[in-house]
């Protein structure tokens, strides 16, 4: 009876602890990454919408103040003036619309994870 006792062997405390742990590790990594995700979608978003009216706006000048208006709209303030670039593309009226900017999440003291985003959308495909 002594050796089957010593053959069941289950998920003991600290087991248990450490997949606690494991969770708890993903999820707090997880509240501090998804919304970074969740802005780089809502930017790309952003850009694609205005480049479809860009056969609207006379120069890309004018295209880049309305995507810089629609993103304070919105309230994605990642993204500085400078960062937003936007091209006429050399087969017409076409636009072309990227940026490229980093996000940063702190992780402990003198640790972070950087992120690099890279939002593009250029007019008829």
């Amino acid at each position: 009876m002594g050796a089957d006792r010593h053959s069941q062997r289950g998920l003991g405390l600290w087991g248990i602890l450490f997949w606690l742990a494991l969770i708890g590790i993903l999820f707090w990594l997880g509240a501090r990454i998804v919304p970074l995700y969740y802005e780089y979608w809502n930017i790309q978003t952003v850009f694609q919408e205005q480049i479809q009216k860009g056969s609207l706006y006379g120069t890309p000048q004018e295209l880049r103040q309305e995507v810089l208006k629609e993103l304070r709209f919105q309230d994605l303030q990642r993204l500085d003036a400078k960062e937003i670039q936007v091209k006429k593309v050399a087969s017409g009226d076409r636009y072309r619309v990227w940026a490229e900017y980093r996000a940063r999440v702190p992780l402990a003291r003198g640790v972070e994870l950087v992120f690099t985003f890279k939002p593009e959308a250029t007019e008829g495909g």
